[in-house]
């Protein structure tokens, strides 16, 4: 008797003990789900925060491209970027600060959940924003064999980038420079395909004397026959890369030889020149055109001095 009472006993505490465990498996599952609720929801939250950061930040490196000279086309390439990486319509913002030098894009998008209405919530807001920039160029390769005296700089009108002769502020020194080498196949291949190595701010650059006609001319003439581009690139519309855009370094005279003419300048920042043609023959030939704003890769510095050639970079 007293067995069977035992084992009774212990039959009602299994039973119990299972009731128990049967609730608190139920309880683990509910709070379980709760969290692949929150784990997925807060997944498919990131994954579009994160597609809408990379759309803008596309758009404003794009938009970014047109400055200073055109906020207005600048908000315009933004907005396009934009729309071509997914954002849509009313999502997206964009402002072009008072300075002309930076871009900003804000997006915002109500995104519904999935799981988590369960516990009630049924969408949720993600936000973005970005901004890029444009800074004087501080160091770059690909720059031409041309030193262009700071003074010298004039944006938008039509001048002389390099003379074959005529009246010099410096008597026996025509403009050019001697990078990676002396003589005039380096001087002319840096004329058709850029230097290749960077030249920074503060570098001290070797003159070539003479007036170099003949290379210059086979350089320049490269430049322009490797341009097709319809309708042909002017100041006030060009591809960006084309051939006929040369990076030229301004200088300053460092120091002047026994025949009175510079040895060797000082870079001091850089400009970007749209090449229109190569005038006259020997002698009495010019390279001519216009120095134009312009972003490119490389190296900026914010308080650099502004020759209108510009690195572009995302700051936010």
């Amino acid at each position: 008797m007293e067995r069977i009472k035992f084992l009774k006993k212990n039959i009602n505490f299994l039973i119990e003990e299972k009731g128990t465990v049967v609730v608190l498996m139920a309880i683990a599952m509910s709070v379980l789900a709760g969290f692949t609720a929150l784990v997925t929801d807060m997944g498919f939250k990131y994954i579009n925060q994160t597609k809408m950061v990379n759309a803008l930040d596309s758009a404003v490196l794009a938009g970014v491209q047109e400055l200073p000279a055109d906020p207005q086309l600048a908000l315009e390439q933004a907005a396009d970027y934009a729309n071509m990486n997914g954002l849509l319509a009313g999502e997206f913002t964009f402002e072009v600060n008072a300075n002309n030098r930076s871009i900003t894009g804000t997006a915002n998008r109500q995104i519904g959940l999935i799981f988590a209405r369960a516990l009630g919530l049924t969408t949720t807001q993600v936000s973005a924003r970005s901004q890029a920039r444009i800074a004087p160029i501080s160091s770059t390769g690909g720059v031409v064999p041309f030193g262009v005296i700071r003074d010298a700089y004039i944006y938008g009108q039509e001048v002389t980038l390099k003379e074959g002769a005529g009246d010099q502020i410096y008597s026996g020194w025509f403009g050019a420079l001697r990078l990676g080498g002396n003589g005039a196949h380096v001087y002319r291949d840096n004329i058709k395909y850029g230097y290749p190595e960077n030249i920074s701010i503060g570098d001290v650059i070797g003159t070539e004397s003479g007036n170099m006609s003949g290379p210059t001319r086979a350089g320049i003439e490269y430049r322009l026959n490797e341009c097709h581009h319809i309708p042909r690139c002017t100041f006030e519309s060009y591809v960006e890369g084309c051939p006929r855009i040369l990076i030229v370094p301004m200088v300053s005279i460092e120091e002047i030889n026994d025949g009175s003419h510079p040895s060797s300048v000082r870079v001091v920042g850089f400009a970007a020149f749209l090449v229109n043609e190569y005038i006259g023959n020997g002698q009495e030939s010019n390279v001519v055109g216009r120095f134009i704003n312009y972003v490119i890769p490389g190296r900026s510095e914010e308080n650099g001095s502004d020759f209108g050639l510009y690195g572009s970079q995302l700051c936010e």
